[in-house]
């Protein structure tokens, strides 16, 4: 097993200092990082310490992404470990050289990039340099795999600390079915050099007044339904900085006895509906759920997925016509998961 780690990390390596090269050979000072549309904790970790390690090059950078960051931990841990991040529209187009981290071009914000980091199961076309190992839980895992002899971790405790939150959250506490040796290992190194206090807060993020407002809805008439382990609820129209309301909203009922499925949407103000889906039942394929519900608009991986359908014809409805157009929305998507009339 070490040989076998030893070597994949020993390839990963050699791809990235490959990047260098051509970086330096094209006279190259200065990358695009760039995350998936709606950053988590394994993403803005991963480009972070992305980001370090090119200063070590001589390399500038900065971290771009095009959605929200609107769940209240993401919004702790970029507080707390004072991340910079820039928003899509600051994005240079002078600057060609692209990174996507824990993405690819087709989640991200760009249309092509010149080396991917990466460990979903996604096709990628074109790229001259790839480091893609779905077998880890993280992107944070391969990360740590690749420099894990170049930092000096004592002296790096902000790096640690970002990826160790990486590792936790996208493996679910180590307990994902997608984790491998290696997540375990880094996490087991990572914890000796992290701030633990900084830690336990972001962990223990303060939850927003809106999320228990939200859940309020889905127990009204008409707004959720419940059968065969599957519970499908909507919290009606908001704004866009709290739709990660969804997300928080479908964990927790994942957690209610008897649900094995949890799906949670919401019509925002940017006139889209948004949908997020979790599962711990091994026999739903989360993908495959969101690309009959949602087709080209919707997608997933293990145990989680989302959507997001435009809706643009629905703008400047009264309240009469909202409350009907709300309504309808319930009834389709009751409908298109659980494949019934309602």
């Amino acid at each position: 097993m070490k040989n076998k780690v030893k070597k994949t990390m020993t390839n990963k390596r050699e791809v990235f200092s490959n990047f260098i090269n051509f970086m330096k050979t094209e006279e190259q000072t200065f990358a695009n990082i760039i995350m998936h549309y709606m950053p988590d904790p394994d993403s803005m970790a991963s480009a972070f310490v992305v980001q370090k390690i090119l200063e070590v090059e001589n390399i500038d950078s900065k971290i771009f992404y095009s959605g929200e960051i609107s769940h209240p931990q993401n919004k702790t841990m970029l507080n707390l470990l004072g991340l910079t991040l820039f928003k899509e529209t600051e994005l240079d187009p002078k600057e060609k050289i692209n990174i996507c981290v824990d993405c690819t071009p087709k989640n991200s914000c760009v249309d092509k990039a010149q080396l991917i980091i990466d460990h979903h199961n996604n096709p990628i076309k074109d790229v001259q340099f790839v480091i893609n190992d779905p077998k880890f839980g993280s992107c944070s895992t391969i990360v740590w795999e690749m420099f894990q002899e170049e930092i000096n971790w004592e002296s790096n405790e902000e790096m640690a600390t970002a990826l160790l939150l990486g590792i936790r959250t996208d493996t679910k506490d180590l307990v994902s079915e997608n984790m491998c040796q290696v997540d375990f290992q880094a996490y087991q190194f990572l914890i000796d050099y992290v701030d633990k206090e900084r830690v336990q807060k972001i962990m223990n993020y303060p939850v927003p007044r809106y999320v228990y407002d939200k859940r309020l809805i889905l127990l009204k008439e008409g707004n959720s339904l419940e059968k065969n382990g599957i519970f499908i609820g909507g919290v009606g129209y908001i704004p866009a900085s709290q739709r990660d309301v969804i997300s928080i909203l479908s964990d927790d009922y994942l957690r209610m006895e008897g649900i094995h499925t949890a799906v949670i949407f919401c019509i925002t103000d940017e006139r889209q509906m948004e949908v997020s889906i979790r599962s711990n039942n091994t026999t739903v394929d989360v993908n495959e759920l969101c690309d009959t519900s949602f087709g080209q608009f919707g997608g997933g991986k293990v145990h989680k997925g989302g959507a997001k359908v435009p809706l643009n014809f629905w703008a400047n409805l009264n309240e009469e016509s909202k409350d009907m157009f709300w309504r309808m929305t319930c009834e389709q998507m009751f409908k298109s998961i659980l494949k019934e009339d309602y």
